[in-house]
């Protein structure tokens, strides 16, 4: 009866308008493939509202998503797509070419047409973020955060200046080991150490160009199975703070989070909207709702924003509840979380078990035994008549 109670409450549409599921969030890691070579797949962010410096106040960040250099790119302000398109053929494609992918988040630069139809233009896929979800470009978020720290840390009595050191910030970043590949971008990128300074440059393959392009492979195979470790590691490390969730497909009707979408009535409005039907299931975490035309907002949403609607299926609930109610002449019993039918006059343990009468006790039998003496008489029955039963019984 309790999980018939729950499963009937769970399925009230205002209660699931208006609660907050506890407990882990739902979704399951799901990390980006590693690329096979440097430059095959990149990611892009960029760090506004910077401190007016050199008439500088963003910084374009670009990152590769194999070797992990990074490219830091100042900016007068955040460039229109076709600014944007200039400052890409300058800084990157003149020195790595046209990559396969690029991952960034949903900025209006980043969706634009004339950004789309650029790229391409030269074979380049785009895999933008869904709505309200930041961890899709993981990668520039967290280059983003070591930046920042650096020019803290340079720039705290002159914050103007940051200009000044974004160039030694960019060398200090591709010269140093990375945890996930165990090497530095500038030796996975280009085989060696550049000179830093006093400390003159290594080759970490030969120059020898017979043997250089193997060592080269060999390298990034090595790379490459570190970076799959360390996915690996990392995803099992998120997914104990995670749940799967219900299993979601086309056509199931879903509840979308309000968290992130401004609506009208403060603390006291919904925390989720709809319900939705899914159009389509783009991976096991990503997913298309058909949204009214007065919902602005993208339609693909990570599965920790959503959460299976069952108000449609309370009807049904309700006729399973009645069809399992027990019969008359028959007394129920709540074991744990299940409820148990046992007929009159059966035998149950203190656990609610059942107990054949055929294993009765010696003690439970003789119970039984003093109340068929004892039983009240019928006016058919006269005293005399019970006098010699209870003589009976007790010889």
């Amino acid at each position: 009866m309790r999980q018939d109670i729950l499963r009937f409450c769970d399925s009230c549409a205002v209660c699931q308008q208006s609660k907050t599921p506890v407990g882990r969030p739902r979704g399951l890691l799901s990390s980006l493939p590693v690329p096979e070579r440097p430059w095959q797949i990149i990611s892009m962010d960029f760090i506004s509202d910077l401190p007016k410096s050199g008439g500088y106040t963003c910084i374009w960040v670009v990152v590769d998503l194999f070797s992990k250099l990074a490219h830091f790119i100042p900016c007068s302000t955040i460039p229109a797509a076709p600014t944007l398109a200039l400052l890409f053929t300058k800084h990157i494609y003149r020195l790595h070419g046209a990559p396969e992918v690029i991952i960034s988040d949903r900025a209006p630069q980043f969706v634009s047409r004339f950004w789309k139809h650029f790229h391409e233009c030269l074979g380049t896929k785009l895999n933008v973020s869904s709505a309200f979800h930041p961890q899709t470009d993981g990668q520039s978020e967290r280059v983003n955060g070591l930046l920042e720290q650096y020019l803290r840390c340079f720039c705290l009595d002159q914050p103007t200046a940051w200009v000044k050191w974004l160039p030694v910030a960019e060398f200090a970043y591709n010269n140093a080991v990375h945890t996930s590949s165990q090497h530095t971008p500038f030796e996975l990128t280009y085989g060696f150490h550049p000179r830093g300074g006093v400390a003159p440059s290594t080759n970490v393959v030969s120059s020898d160009p017979v043997y250089r392009s193997s060592e080269m492979a060999a390298l990034h195979d090595v790379a490459r199975r570190l970076l799959l470790e360390a996915k690996a590691t990392q995803k099992t490390q998120a997914d104990r703070h995670r749940q799967a969730g219900e299993e979601l497909e086309e056509g199931d009707l879903v509840w979308l989070s309000s968290k992130h979408i401004k609506q009208a009535g403060g603390k006291f409005a919904p925390r989720y909207l709809g319900p939705f039907p899914i159009v389509k299931k783009i991976s096991s975490v990503a997913f298309r709702l058909r949204l009214p035309s007065s919902l602005k907002v993208h339609p693909v949403f990570h599965r920790s924003l959503l959460k299976l609607d069952t108000s449609s299926r309370r009807g049904a609930i309700a006729e399973g509840i009645t069809a399992t109610s027990p019969p008359s002449g028959e007394e129920a019993f709540v074991r744990g979380d299940s409820v148990m039918i046992e007929p009159h006059g059966s035998v149950t343990d203190r656990r609610g078990r059942k107990t054949p009468r055929e294993s009765d006790t010696l003690e439970e039998r003789e119970r039984k035994r003093l109340r068929d003496i004892f039983a009240a008489p019928s006016d058919e029955e006269s005293f005399e008549g019970l006098t010699e039963r209870m003589e009976e019984g007790l010889g």
